[in-house]
């Protein structure tokens, strides 16, 4: 049945709210319409009659009734790497949306959370119209394959508190004459946009293209709820893979980095191509919690955690690390994981790492230890080893 209401003089709000809901169920359904869907999972979404707050990835106030949640992540949430061909993948691409976005969101007044991650949109741009999304708290567009220039509009959604715009379009185009490939990555031309977001706590770029944003760091730096911070695999601006002043320069911006972000509890920088030199600075970083400095080159470096007391979770794994493993983490009382795989440890393990009682996860794989192993007898709380020579 269709929405229907009086007209009395004391019916004028009621009136107005029930054509506020049924413009949203319109919006909805144009919304629907703009997109491409293999697996139909919407298919609830089909009668201008039904109740669209019973519609599949949509949640409602419970007491306004208006829309406040969209929540449609490809792959069951589980992204897929772009060059993964396997059964596994192949079913995975059959859940993910693709073709447009109709700009009918507008329509949703009351929109707080927006997640259409892990989807494929075919290397078409963020559409600029999302900025007029005013109420948004949290933006997740990460893994969707979008390309060019992230939109600096973002910056007018004020009230956000998560955007992860992470790992975006790669597109692989090959020649006619060569067999040469161009990977076009989605990048950002400046970060300045981003300080206006003054509410955020969870921040995700991974995989983006940052090379000319050279303002990154005093961005960063201006953003007082921070503390999720991802900028992974070539998140950092290209110049940190050059030689000669520009990669002494990309050092001292790191260590810059790390000097004043003793309020991040997340810090992912793994394959950032960091080297010893800028571990020192460290021990700013007072409220890690999770540290991921993976796939660098750290060689000899011993990185200096131990004012990090809290830290649950440490990873340096292919790193290049030599010598002994650091009798220093033993320190670390609260640690549950800690991967130091596939480098070039040697020797005996400290006792000092059987002090970690609260440790679950440990792989110490592809290294060459030897000695006593009457350390991991003191582990009460492990779980998963990997010794793996």
């Amino acid at each position: 049945m269709r929405m229907r209401c009086s007209t009395g003089p004391n019916d004028e709000g009621a009136c107005e709210v029930l054509a506020r809901l049924q413009s949203e169920k319109q919006a909805l359904l144009q919304f629907k319409h703009s997109l491409v869907d293999e697996a139909n999972r919407p298919a609830s979404w089909v009668s201008e009659e039904s109740d669209c707050c019973k519609w599949v990835g949509i949640d409602c106030d419970n007491i306004t009734g208006h829309v406040h949640r969209i929540h449609l992540p490809g792959a069951n949430g589980h992204c897929h790497g772009p060059y993964s061909r396997n059964r596994e993948y192949e079913e995975a691409s059959r859940q993910r949306l693709r073709g447009d976005l109709s700009s009918s969101l507008l329509n949703l007044k009351q929109l707080r959370h927006l997640d259409l991650s892990c989807n494929d949109f075919g290397g078409i741009h963020i559409p600029s119209f999302i900025s007029s999304l005013k109420n948004l708290r949290y933006l997740n567009l990460s893994k969707s394959e979008f390309g060019g220039i992230i939109p600096a509009q973002l910056g007018n959604l004020s009230e956000l508190h998560v955007l992860c715009l992470g790992s975006f379009y790669e597109q692989l185009e090959l020649t006619s004459m060569t067999p040469v490939i161009t990977i076009e990555l989605t990048r950002m031309s400046n970060m300045h946009w981003l300080s206006s977001l003054r509410m955020m706590h969870h921040l995700d770029l991974s995989g983006v293209d940052l090379s000319k944003a050279i303002d990154w760091l005093q961005v960063i730096n201006t953003l007082p709820r921070l503390s999720h911070e991802h900028l992974s695999d070539d998140k950092l601006p290209r110049f940190l893979q050059a030689s000669g002043n520009d990669f002494m320069n990309s050092l001292l911006v790191l260590k810059e980095l790390f000097s004043v972000g003793s309020n991040l509890n997340f810090l992912d920088i793994n394959s950032c191509g960091i080297s010893s030199s800028v571990l020192d600075s460290l021990h700013n970083l007072t409220s890690l919690l999770s540290l991921d400095m993976s796939e660098n080159q750290l060689t000899t470096a011993t990185p200096k955690c131990k004012n990090s007391p809290s830290l649950e979770s440490l990873s340096i794994s292919s790193s290049g690390l030599s010598g002994h493993v650091p009798y220093q983490l033993g320190q670390l009382s609260f640690l549950g994981s800690l991967y130091l795989g596939k480098n070039l440890i040697y020797g005996p393990i400290w006792h000092s790492v059987g002090r970690l009682s609260s440790l679950e996860a440990l792989d110490l794989s592809r290294n060459q230890l030897n000695g006593s192993m009457e350390w991991i007898r003191k582990l009460i709380s492990l779980e998963v080893l990997d010794l793996l020579v």
